[in-house]
């Protein structure tokens, strides 16, 4: 029975990684662990329409400019980001005791 289970989980395996295209889950793994921004996109933006002569695009520009400066803190999560939290949290549940559980009638 367990070699059975062994077999069809191996087989199970093989076509999966069969169906995949390598290409696109590189790139799949690649945007999982460096997710866009679009912060460089704002602030290219922002600069072009600084650049053009024309005032109210200047103004347009500065504030995608300054905007995309904001938006810095509000970055998507990357793996190390969601790491660093599980372990920060795995920390603060190890530290708990049973005494500070303790239920006051």
């Amino acid at each position: 029975m367990l070699v059975g289970s062994a077999k069809r989980i191996s087989l199970d395996c093989a076509q999966v990684s069969q169906a995949l295209d390598p290409r696109q889950t590189a790139r799949s793994l690649s945007a999982l662990a460096h997710p866009a921004s679009l912060n460089g996109a704002i602030r290219t933006t922002g600069v072009a329409l600084a650049i053009a002569p024309e005032p109210i695009t200047t103004a347009a520009g500065l504030a995608m400019i300054a905007g995309s400066y904001l938006m810095k803190g509000r970055e998507p999560a990357s793996l190390t980001d969601l790491g660093r939290e599980t372990a920060s949290v795995l920390r603060g549940l190890s530290s708990l005791s049973l005494a500070d559980l303790t239920i006051s009638l």
